[in-house]
């Protein structure tokens, strides 16, 4: 009964939350636990994740992840950046994909775009054939674009972790372009980066991802 209440009551936050968020584009999750932040009765747009996940080979849920970390399932979500909408799409990429001010803050246009930008990444990284592998860097360049990502597996190769793994290799390699030296280093075309968030963000997603398929 306890464990009843409290989900009734997280999903009550949550829908005050949303539509705050929806009438002033902010974010509301302050005071609610990860755990029961993504204890969702239902996920938001549903139809839509299910519509073009299959675009990508994904799982619709795993679409749904990307979607919760990002924006909260909050459509009028924008970041300090300029980021915008469900799928949190930078005003270059949104224009890439056909989106344009208006278009941008609609459901179905900005996950589709999301989604085309997705399969973008896909293709950069079709060389790695593992699907979880290529999943895993589609997350982190999803999060900080396919630059930094690249220099890391350059360092990875170059110093004997292995470039076509992200956890422990890759990974490891894009949190110690933080040190200055490491930065510099000749196969380092990008400079500087703090992976603080983007290595979070995988693991995020991931974990959101196992919390829907167990939910659905």
């Amino acid at each position: 009964m306890k464990k009843s209440k409290w989900h009734i009551l997280t999903v009550l936050v949550l829908l005050l939350a949303g539509w705050y968020g929806y009438e002033t584009g902010i974010i509301i999750t302050e005071g609610l636990e990860e755990e029961e932040q993504t204890e969702l009765s239902s996920i938001p747009y549903a139809n839509y994740f299910r519509q073009y996940a299959p675009q990508i080979g994904w799982d619709w849920q795993l679409l749904a992840a990307v979607c919760w970390e990002e924006s909260h399932f909050n459509p009028r979500a924008q970041s300090y950046v300029g980021a915008k909408g469900l799928m949190q799409l930078m005003p270059k990429t949104s224009r890439r994909f056909m989106l344009n001010d208006s278009t941008i803050w609609e459901p179905e246009d900005n996950i589709r775009a999301g989604v085309e930008y997705i399969a973008r990444l896909q293709d950069i990284y079709s060389f790695i054939t593992s699907p979880d592998e290529n999943r895993n860097f589609v997350l982190a360049s999803y999060n900080a674009g396919p630059a930094h990502i690249m220099d890391a597996r350059r360092l990875a190769k170059r110093y004997g972790r292995n470039p076509y793994v992200w956890f422990d290799n890759t990974e490891y390699w894009l949190i110690q372009l933080q040190d200055p030296e490491v930065a510099t280093d000749s196969v380092v075309q990008y400079g500087s980066f703090n992976a603080t968030e983007t290595v979070a963000y995988v693991k995020k997603v991931l974990r959101t991802y196992k919390k829907f398929l167990s939910a659905d």
